[in-house]
């Protein structure tokens, strides 16, 4: 146990030492550095230079351990996701005009990314051939043109233009793009041998949907923290039993219960950034391995960063043509921020063996890049007397 803590400790403070001592802490954000430390932690990185010492280190019991406070902290963050990803608020905001620009700045680039990966991406080295190859293109589509809601908000907040309508423009059609992200791991997950399970899990959301704010109300505000957490934790559990990941009940958990039944868990997003997402970003990078040339993977990330940059440009583009080509490209690089969600689902796509560990291993490289350049690409199209206004 004392091990297992120490190096939870090291996870936390290393990866936080060396953007310090690099002065690169405005550029890189905390969790992809965390990831790039686990990278360098893994079997293909220091499990191949020093076999025996990561052995060593990472223990059976430590991995274990490891995994254990990666899904209490990945079903965490699921349902602080849901909390914050209420369509129904984001539709009473921006109204009916929301659905064309989503439609353009989202469901185009997916589709001419998945295109892409047919093109490009076509071989058993990054997928699995066994898998239907629409799955295989719809889903790498989806993780490719993702943009991740936290880290927009950040990379706004770093240009000046939070809160403003511009930025409550974007959060809105990321609502609508990190929904599609969690519904597509639902349909492809669900499809198979559990199909009748999962059915049975989405009819009792259903019900819960309405039942669910009647029953807290009910109950009384001093049975929020405890009816909330157990509906979380039950749901996730529920989603697992029915062929789901675990982390989808506890998404949808969140979205079910109303904002007013969560204001005793205001400050959580932030402490479980510190306290347990550390984990799941490092033991993420420590899980990454490969079978290609690194030279190979480097160069199938670049060609995915490729795909992503000029897909949403086309999309955005369509969307906001009428507001000149400058805005068009300020957009397009401030939704490159992808983070944890890109590296989220194509986490769930591996474990459903829809892709292969050397397809994992680009991916997560390929985000590390979009997010780090995300922002400088940006202000080279930002002028703050526009675009903040």
């Amino acid at each position: 146990m004392g091990n297992l803590l120490f190096i939870i400790a090291v996870m936390v403070v290393v990866p936080w030492l060396l953007l310090k001592i690099t002065r690169l802490e405005k550029w890189i954000p905390l969790p992809m550095a965390q990831i790039a430390f686990g990278i360098c932690l893994g079997p293909s990185a220091l499990g191949s230079s020093w076999p025996e010492l990561w052995t060593t280190v990472f223990t059976q019991p430590i991995r274990t351990g490891l995994d254990s406070v990666q899904i209490l902290a990945i079903t965490i963050f699921a349902f602080i996701a849901g909390i914050e990803l209420k369509p129904k608020e984001v539709l009473a905001e921006q109204g009916n005009a929301i659905w064309g620009k989503a439609f353009h700045v989202i469901l185009v680039p997916i589709v001419l990314a998945g295109a892409s990966f047919m093109l490009f991406f076509d071989d058993p080295v990054w997928h699995n051939p066994d898998v239907p190859f629409w799955k295989y293109a719809w889903t790498m589509g989806v993780a490719t043109c993702i943009t991740a809601m936290p880290l927009l908000v950040v990379a706004s907040q770093n240009l000046g233009i939070y809160n403003t309508p511009n930025f409550r423009k974007l959060l809105a059609l990321v609502t609508f793009d990190d929904l599609l992200l969690w519904l597509t791991v639902a349909v492809v997950v669900s499809m198979g041998k559990l199909a009748v399970n999962a059915s049975i899990f989405f009819a009792v959301l259903v019900v819960l949907y309405y039942l669910w704010p009647k029953i807290l109300e009910f109950f009384g505000e001093q049975s929020y923290p405890t009816l909330t957490v157990s509906l979380a934790l039950s749901m996730a559990a529920f989603s697992y039993w029915a062929g789901l990941h675990y982390v989808l009940g506890a998404f949808f958990a969140g979205m079910i219960t109303p904002r007013h039944a969560i204001k005793w868990n205001e400050g959580m997003a932030t402490q479980q950034m510190f306290w347990l997402m550390p984990v799941f970003f490092i033991w993420t990078g420590l899980k990454t391995s490969w079978t290609l040339d690194l030279s190979t993977i480097l160069l199938g990330a670049v060609g995915m960063f490729i795909i992503a940059v000029v897909t949403k440009f086309v999309g955005v583009w369509l969307a906001y043509k009428d507001q000149g080509i400058r805005v068009v490209c300020f957009k397009t690089a401030l939704l490159q921020t992808k983070g944890l969600m890109e590296i989220f689902l194509v986490t769930m796509l591996l474990t459903a063996g829809i892709i292969s560990v050397n397809m994992f291993a680009a991916v997560v490289i390929m985000s590390l890049i979009s997010t780090v350049v995300a922002v400088p690409l940006a202000k080279l199209f930002y002028k703050p007397e526009i675009d903040n206004v």
